[in-house]
């Protein structure tokens, strides 16, 4: 069982917003399925349009290549975040429990919750950690940047920023620590299942968060110790 939501994305990460069609969900939902299984490099509009039993003219109405294709993906994927974390931290009262409930969410290896959407949200997860910064990499950033394609995620990032904000008043860098947690941790996951020897891989599948966790509460209560001795 899921909720269907649809989410405001940048009109520049699509040519035709495919939450809005049948076709534009399959398209969806299989693009997930095919990038996850055989990587961005090797994913072809003409290899979706045979998984979909469609046409490549079908699959470039609503994408002009496969680069703004993991363009709206990686936009929905941050919207989907932005929504969830509002949704499951609107019951707190606490700023802290707010920031710590809403960097588990961001960070943990597996969704906690998965009603949301019709797609599969932890493939999708996946990719936006081992696939995802190419959206960002890449020389027509500024361009595309201007049209708004990163707005989810900014906004996202603004939000946690305004909660460390409120919690280390004084702190200038909670923009630059939100990014470091999520890219961190998305980093730390690939290494761990590729690339063990350049991390603590460990049996508990939260290591990871644990670890982002425990700098985000050293740095909490060095601040708090600092603002108590002023």
């Amino acid at each position: 069982m899921f909720l269907q939501i649809k989410l405001t994305i940048p009109n520049c990460t699509c040519l035709k917003d495919p939450q809005e069609t049948k076709l534009g969900v399959l398209i969806m939902q299989n693009s997930i399925e095919l990038i996850d299984e055989i990587g961005f490099e090797a994913f072809t509009f003409k290899k979706l349009a045979q998984k979909i039993n469609s046409t490549e003219a079908s699959v470039y109405r609503y994408f002009e290549n496969k680069h703004q294709l993991l363009m709206f993906l990686y936009a929905w994927y941050w919207g989907k975040i932005e929504y969830q974390i509002h949704v499951e931290t609107l019951h707190l009262e606490g700023t802290e429990e707010k920031l710590f409930k809403a960097i588990k969410m961001l960070i943990e290896k597996k969704n906690a919750n998965d009603i949301y959407t019709f797609v599969d949200e932890l493939k999708l997860k996946r990719i936006i950690e081992h696939e995802g910064i190419k959206s960002i990499l890449n020389k027509k950033v500024d361009d595309v940047n201007k049209n708004g394609a990163f707005d989810n995620y900014k906004n996202l990032v603004a939000k946690l920023g305004g909660w460390i904000q409120e919690i280390i008043p004084n702190y200038p860098y909670s923009k630059m620590l939100v990014t470091t947690i999520v890219e961190g941790a998305h980093i730390q996951h690939f290494f761990a299942d590729h690339l063990p020897r350049l991390t603590d891989k460990q049996n508990d599948n939260d290591y990871v968060q644990n670890f982002f966790l425990e700098l985000l509460k050293i740095l909490i209560t060095q601040n708090n110790k600092n603002g108590q001795s002023n």
